[in-house]
């Protein structure tokens, strides 16, 4: 009995033997999903890697390339899905979940993604939360902000089959494609790319707008000998706010971010200089307030803590903060450590520190997370 191949009134549905099982459309289909995935992972993050890259900054390009390398993935896996089904209705619906998902991928990115990153680079602070999610909304909100996103790849996934249908006749015998081919499949990419730059655009990520700023304000004030409070380069910055920490921020520097709060489009920067200087600076709507020296808390609150010594009376914002259990710790092993331990920075991620004192008959590592409040959440001895 002939086969019957059901009507199409919109004449975009192709789900014939010959074309969906067809090597070279299931192929065509796999490369279109792929491609998808990357003009939309460039144009979410793509303008933030400009930013970025070529600044001294640590532990933030992998989270981005973790996003783009995902969202590359799940339109890849649709792209081959719908290829096999070759079914309108259903490729309409596999894409505009693929759009649900890839908002939340952006939506989640510089919080559980930029922590997943950390965990894989730096085992010594795996389980922990480095950049907690505090947006308001939740997941409704994120698929809200992502309608212009799915509303495009519902398009492109109901004229799918007759796209590719298309493009698959112009390959040659040995299933490559010519350049009338490409031209198609890569057609609706800028597309997909403007729907990712207008969607994160609207999103609330201030880190590299902050992280910009910051090295902006200290590569001038590095270079200018004059007080930081006169300069005016009407550029927006107010170098003033480096003023208070001048005498540090000389040599080579690494920027981080240290906490991200988009609830007030707050970010501390966080700068280490080549000179031994360490300073916080605090960017709110992107722009620079101010800036201090972030050691003190570290290492004279700590400090404080293992030896039981009073606080210096000039040092303002040494006070440290302390779970039950790390103080219960430090009491119990005070003589161990000894009058006069040595405290070192060994590891920062985000807010959560890791440091180490080495005293006379004992060495523990201790953490210390938080930026208002700060606080020291566990020690441990080295070795036990």
């Amino acid at each position: 009995m002939a086969e019957t191949r059901p009507v199409d009134p919109f004449n975009v549905d192709y789900p014939t033997v010959e074309a969906h099982r067809r090597p070279v459309y299931r192929r065509i289909s796999l490369l279109n999903g792929l491609l998808i995935g990357l003009a939309l992972g460039l144009g979410a993050w793509g303008l933030e890697m400009w930013r970025i890259i070529t600044l001294p900054v640590v532990s933030y390009m992998p989270s981005l390339w973790l996003g783009v390398g995902a969202v590359v993935a799940l339109c890849g896996l649709v792209g081959w899905l719908t290829g096999r089904l070759a079914n309108t209705a259903l490729t309409v619906v596999l894409w505009a979940l693929a759009g649900g998902a890839s908002m939340m991928i952006m939506g989640y990115l510089p919080y559980y993604g930029r922590t997943l990153a950390v965990w894989l680079l730096d085992p010594r602070f795996r389980g922990s939360v480095v950049y907690p999610y505090t947006l308001e909304g939740g997941p409704g909100g994120l698929l809200l902000g992502g309608l212009l996103i799915i509303l495009v790849l519902v398009i492109l996934g109901f004229m799918q089959n007759y796209r590719l249908e298309q493009i698959a006749m112009e390959t040659n015998r040995n299933g490559r494609l010519n350049g009338r081919a490409w031209v198609s499949l890569l057609l609706p990419m800028p597309i997909v790319f403007l729907a990712g730059v207008v969607t994160q655009s609207v999103m609330s990520n201030p880190a590299a707008p902050a992280i910009v700023e910051v090295n902006r304000a200290v590569t001038v004030a590095q270079g200018y000998k004059g007080d930081l409070r006169t300069l005016e380069l009407n550029d927006g910055i107010s170098y003033a706010a480096l003023q208070p920490v001048r005498e540090i921020i000389s040599g080579d520097f690494n920027l981080s971010v240290v906490d991200v709060n988009p609830l007030n489009a707050t970010v501390i920067v966080g700068v280490d200089f080549s000179g031994d200087g360490w300073i916080y600076c605090r960017v709110i709507n992107d722009q620079l307030s101010f800036c201090y020296d972030a050691s003190p808390a570290y290492f004279e609150g700590l400090r404080n803590l293992v030896t039981g010594e009073p606080l210096p009376e000039d040092c303002r914002g040494c006070a440290l903060r302390a779970t039950d259990e790390a103080t219960a710790f430090l009491l119990e092993r005070r003589e161990l450590f000894g009058p006069d331990p040595e405290i070192a920075r060994v590891g920062q991620q985000g807010s959560h520190v890791l440091m180490r004192v080495t005293g006379d008959n004992l060495t523990a590592e201790c953490r210390i997370a938080g930026v208002t409040p700060m606080q020291l959440t566990e020690c441990e001895g080295v070795g036990d």
